[in-house]
Order: structure tokens, then C-alpha cells, then sequence
């Protein structure tokens, strides 16, 4: 628990420097633990010797490297995937108890709730539910690259608790895209079409560093060696950097990046139920994805699929 306080803490304080300084080192008791390389071209942040995330200046391809295990994020075409790619010279981390947070997940995002009362009376009531998503190019990839579990003596149960990354795409349905009104103000809609061009895609897209809380209870029920697990809980997550995007099928393309009044902190509950290194979850969002009287109240909801222990 200690290490996850400090990774966090090293985190935030890189995060608000990154900004300043071409270069910037992170020390904890004298030894460096964070260093942050900017240049024009590219951000590299190096996190002791085991983690590294490099992402270059338009943001397509995100590498981040954690132990043996390279993932490769990039923002293709057709929506945002993941690439994963295994260093087999690096030692393989082992443990007694085995929980289920660390891996890879993927899912829709959807929903679960929304309030428009906000622009009722303005020129934007017009476009009605503007937020409105496509869930099959509307997906979270999580990358959850640490995870500690304290159990019972048994181990059939155990409080689970972690870190990850979550990266976030919520492409719209209609050819709109959004910005804050007069640079500053509330999340407002922007038609992007034009008279010779269609849109091919918009979305918006977040950034996250996640930390669960879980219970864990192993059942007696198995499938092979594979014990059936059953867990919930909540998931904290600190918001990190977010744009939004749109193409046009022409081949021409934006990209701005900016705050767009993301809350700072998203909570969300999470029900999760699996064998072995698959598992099906579902993570509701307790908290609003913009902040108050600053756009609409939407609740997000993400059903999605996880492989712990890639």
C-alpha cells in the first residue's frame, strides 16, 4: 500500500511540473523515481526501471512498458486499440494468492444517465441530446499494471486494491463535435458538417489513473484448476488529459486538446464474475462526466470483458 501512496503521489507531482521543464526528475528519499523527458516531438516519463510510457505529440500511439509486458495504444481508423507485446528476458513476477485486477479490460461505453434540464432555454436546446454515443466505436481500454491483495488466512477472499490506466473514446452519432462556449464557458455542441465533405467519425476522448477497492471471494465451484471468483467494490480514478477528434472521409482531420470541464474525480461502483484469466464486469460511474453547470449530467456505464494476468 505504501508503494501504490507514493506511485500516486510521484504522479501527481509529474503531472504539474510536465509543463515547465524539458526535463523533470522526481525524487523520493534522494533516489530518482520519476523522470519526465519533453521535447517537440515526444513525451517519454520513466517510472524506476520497471515502467515507461513514451507518446508523441499528436498522441496516435501511446507505448507503455511495464516489466516484461509492452502495450502499444493507438488510435487507428476504425477507433482506439490495444497491442500487446511480451519481453520474455524480463523476470515473471509469481505470488501465493492470485486476485484479479492486473490485465488487460475492453468494453462499450454506454449511458446510464443523462440530464439535458441545463440547456433548456438556450440555442442549444435545438440539438437535444447531443452526447449521443455509438457503443461499438464508443470503448474503454484499461491497462491495470499493479495490484496488491490482502486475504484471509483460507485465502478464499481478500480486499483487492491496485493501479491502472484507463483510456476512453466516446464517438458520437451525429456530426458534432463540442467546445466551451466563448473559450471558457459551459460544453456546448459544434455542427461540424460541410456542404462537400461527410463525417466520418467524432469523438471525445479521456484519460484516467484508476485505483480499485475491491472484495474478492473465491466459490467452491471450479472449472479445471480455475476456481469461479465473484467481486465488487469501487474504483477511483483521477482524471488525466482529454481531446476530442473528428474526421472527415476526405482524409482531412482535427484535433483539439483541451480540459472540456471533465470532473477532476470520477467514482464508479463495479460488479465482476470469472474463471480463471477471463472475466465479465460491469463499472457505473457514481459521479457526472462533466462538472456541475458545466455541461450535461451524464452518467457513463461501461459492460466490458477483462483478462487479468496477461
Amino acid at each position: 500500500m505504501k508503494q501504490l501512496l507514493i506511485f500516486i503521489i510521484c504522479g501527481l507531482v509529474a503531472t504539474g511540473s510536465l509543463a515547465q521543464n524539458d526535463t523533470t526528475e522526481v525524487k523520493v528519499m534522494k533516489k530518482n523515481v520519476v523522470t519526465i523527458v519533453e521535447d517537440d516531438d515526444r513525451v517519454e516519463v520513466a517510472v524506476g526501471d520497471g515502467m515507461e510510457v513514451i507518446t508523441d505529440d499528436w498522441g496516435d500511439t501511446t507505448h507503455i512498458r511495464i516489466g516484461r509486458r509492452t502495450f502499444k495504444v493507438i488510435e487507428g481508423h476504425n477507433g482506439t486499440y490495444v497491442k500487446v507485446e511480451k519481453d520474455k528476458n524480463r523476470p515473471k513476477w509469481s505470488g501465493r494468492f492470485n486476485p484479479h485486477w492486473a490485465g488487460l479490460e475492453v468494453g462499450p461505453n454506454m449511458i446510464g444517465k443523462a440530464d439535458y434540464s441545463f440547456y433548456q432555454g438556450t440555442e442549444y436546446e435545438q440539438y437535444g441530446e447531443f452526447l449521443d454515443f455509438n457503443p461499438g466505436k464508443s470503448l474503454t481500454w484499461n491497462l491495470n499494471i499493479m495490484e496488491f491483495a490482502f486475504k484471509n488466512e483460507r485465502k478464499t477472499f481478500g480486499v483487492v486494491t491496485g493501479l491502472g490506466f484507463s483510456f476512453t473514446d466516446y464517438a458520437f452519432n451525429d456530426p458534432v463535435t463540442i467546445e466551451k462556449q466563448d473559450g471558457y464557458g459551459m460544453i456546448v455542441p459544434v455542427d461540424i458538417r460541410k456542404d462537400n465533405e461527410s463525417v466520418r467519425k467524432s469523438k471525445l476522448h479521456v484519460n484516467y489513473i484508476t485505483a480499485p477497492l475491491m472484495l474478492e471471494v473465491k466459490t467452491p465451484l471450479r472449472m479445471g484448476s480455475s476456481r469461479l471468483y465473484l467481486a465488487g467494490g469501487v474504483i477511483g480514478s483521477l482524471y488525466l488529459g482529454s481531446h476530442t477528434k473528428y474526421k472527415y472521409h476526405g482524409g482531412e482531420k482535427n484535433k483539439s486538446k483541451g480540459g472540456y470541464h471533465i470532473n477532476q474525480w470520477k467514482y464508479e461502483v463495479t460488479g465482476r464474475i470469472g474463471f480463471g484469466d477471463f472475466c465479465v464486469f460491469a463499472n457505473y460511474s457514481m459521479t457526472s462526466l462533466f462538472k456541475d453547470n458545466k455541461g450535461p449530467e451524464i452518467y457513463p456505464l461501461m459492460i466490458g470483458i477483462s483478462f487479468p494476468n496477461i
